[in-house]
């Protein structure tokens, strides 16, 4: 009898403890299949290796408990390296990285990030790691959010992206 109360009494914070830390990052080719199927959109962060305020941002906003819980529950969440060698394919079209693996160079933009990720500014295009671009369920592009995004500002742009 003694174990069942125990149990009983433990049982909620046994639930808690199963609530993600973490945002469930998922193939593009995933996100792209499940958010045709549930109308739901997609979240692509771009990053890249040894970026000071892409580790920041993932270090703070990105593991926050509210920007993880509002991106597991209302996004299909995809991180890209921004120099990526993968192909990926948008609009029917197939976009690479143009710097071959064998050149040793791994500082080459990938072409799909280049035209996803780009925003004007001050009348000139540009893009920036990190960035992150949300996309409809049918994988057109709706918005980006380029730079490090504090959580407070993150939480309130995405909420305009939450399906309801």
């Amino acid at each position: 009898m003694r174990r069942f109360i125990f149990i009983f009494l433990l049982a909620p914070y046994l639930s808690v403890s199963q609530i993600s830390n973490e945002i469930n990052w998922i193939p593009l080719t995933k996100a792209k299949e499940y958010a045709i199927k549930s109308n739901k959109n997609i979240l692509v962060y771009f990053y890249k290796k040894n970026c000071s305020y892409c580790l920041e941002m993932s270090k703070n906003t990105l593991s926050d408990k509210e920007i993880v819980s509002l991106v597991n529950n209302n996004f299909f969440a995809v991180k890209i390296d921004s120099r990526t060698k993968d192909t990926i394919f948008y609009n029917g079209k197939a976009y690479g990285n143009q710097q071959p693996a064998s050149s040793g160079r791994s500082d080459w933009r990938h072409d799909f990030y280049a035209e996803v990720a780009s925003f004007n500014h001050n009348g000139s295009q540009q893009s920036t790691t990190p960035t992150i671009v949300v996309f409809n369920h049918k994988f057109e592009k709706i918005k980006t959010f380029p730079g490090k995004q504090p959580k407070s500002l993150l939480l309130r742009r995405l909420l305009n992206y939450v399906k309801k």
